[in-house]
């Protein structure tokens, strides 16, 4: 944790001790407000960009990874549809999104933190915002990028925004598509439990970056 506090300092992210122990004004103070839930059941946002304050965390550990099992109702088995229309293949290869699109695919009805706001449980989102949401985390208003160039690409380490730290992983942790019993099983009794983000986080794990990489910064495609 001392590491990521450490990234933290240098980019606008504020921390907040205890954050998730403050009432609405406190957390206004703050610039944070508790918003529609993010896909990891966040609920505290930045009031200007929206941004999920636990999944800006996240990433700027630089940890990439989802569990569809441990993903919030609202998001799973819409998450779930839209892997099987991703040709998934090695880490370092571009992963085809095959959806209606000419250049580019096209926005998909998913839900956002303006969901909120307009009353609507589904929004027009890229697929790519959608699927870094998944991998990586919310970013709310913020927009993603793919560092290979490739409009089609839907790879989680090829994806990148204003918070992603250098050179991505070298692995998505955990990378679970599909819906497993024995973990929904597990989510169901950690929340009685008050222990569902301890079981989330669990999972997920600082893989250390290839060293095959270049360590040349790589290009971002802002398209």
């Amino acid at each position: 944790m001392t590491n990521v506090l450490k990234k933290v300092l240098k980019t606008n992210f504020r921390y907040v001790p205890g954050i998730d122990s403050l009432d609405e004004a406190q957390l206004d103070e703050h610039g944070y407000y508790k918003g529609y839930p993010c896909p990891h059941h966040h609920h505290i946002r930045d009031k200007q960009n929206h941004w999920c304050y636990h999944c800006v965390v996240k990433i700027l550990s630089n940890t990439c990874g989802f569990n569809t099992n441990f993903l919030h109702p609202y998001y799973n088995h819409k998450y779930e549809q839209l892997w099987k229309n991703i040709e998934v293949g090695d880490l370092d290869e571009c992963w085809e999104i095959d959806l209606p699109g000419s250049r580019s695919p096209k926005r998909i009805g998913f839900p956002s933190y303006r969901s909120r706001f307009t009353g609507r449980a589904i929004e027009n989102v890229t697929p790519h915002k959608v699927i870094y949401q998944c991998a990586w985390g919310d970013i709310g208003a913020m927009t993603v990028s793919r560092a290979c160039g490739n409009p089609w690409c839907a790879n989680p380490l090829h994806l990148v925004s204003s918070w992603n730290i250098g050179l991505p992983p070298s692995s998505i942790t955990p990378f679970i598509r599909t819906f497993e019993p024995t973990h929904v099983m597990a989510l169901i009794k950690a929340k009685k439990e008050g222990r569902e983000q301890e079981l989330i986080q669990r999972y997920h794990k600082q893989v250390i970056r290839n060293p095959l990489c270049a360590k040349d910064a790589p290009y971002y495609d802002e398209g």
